[in-house]
């Protein structure tokens, strides 16, 4: 995000933030100043730029492995990012793979590992039912958020850019781009931890119950558990209430309780008194873009 401030230092943190969120991996970021707001950058250098960009995206000479990947790419994108989420249609775990492999080779994704730990099953005992077909999965993540945001909105809506049909693809991105730009907000309030704290491990959780959207381990012991909310409301102490329900639901001990908020929080939760409880704001994000 440093990049783009440097380039856009008259953007405001919470325009700097959707910018990252679109074009992290952009190659041509001084284009971006020419347009006045996001969608519009979005339309003249992307959308108007598809022809020439689409081959940046090509991974196979073969028609269907290239159009299985895009498929398996969008279920990541829209999906749970769960490894196996995106093995449907016809896409067998080989198959899928194998798919894998070439997008790993040519950095497109990467894997955020599980933090689950295995059932313990002890001898006479048996696993509940429900759990019997349960087995850790890892997550499939992008390397750069521009990747993500093509083959969130771009790949899968080629027929309308083929055609020219501008407008109505950026109808779709602007009904559904805060729901984007939420996942990206999770991993720079995890940045924003990584900057406040030493930590030995950080990252999502996720488990057979309940998914985390920050939990990190301080070199010093210490758990932390996060919620990210990337919308107009702000956040009450109902989101506190909850996310302390799913960590002990996870059966963690958890130190310290974050909040991060795009709209600031309810003053039932500024006037709260506790050191485990911090609440992070958008001015708080400020601190990722220097050294």
């Amino acid at each position: 995000m440093k990049e783009l401030s440097a380039n856009f230092p008259y953007l405001e943190i919470k325009e700097l933030i959707s910018y990252y969120a679109v074009f992290d991996g952009f190659k041509e970021l001084e284009r971006l100043h020419n347009y006045d707001n996001l969608l519009q950058n979005i339309e003249e250098n992307i959308l108007k730029k598809y022809k020439d960009l689409k081959s940046l995206f090509i991974y196979s000479d073969d028609l269907k492995m290239q159009r299985d990947m895009e498929k398996m790419l969008f279920r990541i994108c829209v999906g749970d990012a769960k490894t196996y989420c995106a093995f449907k249609n016809g896409i067998s775990p080989n198959y899928g793979f194998t798919l894998y492999k070439i997008l790993f080779e040519k950095k497109i994704i990467k894997k955020e590992l599980s933090r689950e730990k295995p059932l313990r099953v002890f001898a006479k005992q048996q696993i509940k039912k429900e759990f019997r077909g349960y087995h850790i999965e890892d997550k499939i993540r992008f390397c750069k958020n521009f990747y993500r945001f093509w083959f969130t909105f771009i790949a899968p809506n080629s027929s309308l850019l083929e055609a020219g049909d501008f407008s109505g693809v950026i109808l779709k991105i602007e009904k559904d781009l805060n729901r984007y730009i939420s996942f990206i907000f999770e991993t720079l309030s995890n940045e924003l931890i990584l900057k406040k704290f030493e930590c030995v491990e950080s990252g999502s959780y996720w488990d057979k119950k309940v998914e985390l959207d920050l939990f990190c381990k301080t070199s010093k012991g210490k758990i932390i558990a996060g919620e990210c909310k990337w919308k107009n409301q702000k956040i009450s102490k109902n989101i506190l209430n909850k996310l302390q329900k799913k960590s002990n639901l996870a059966g963690l001990k958890v130190d310290i309780f974050a909040l991060f908020s795009k709209n600031g929080f309810s003053n039932e939760l500024l006037k709260h008194s506790d050191e485990n409880i911090q609440l992070y704001d958008l001015d708080s994000f400020k601190e990722l873009l220097y050294a």
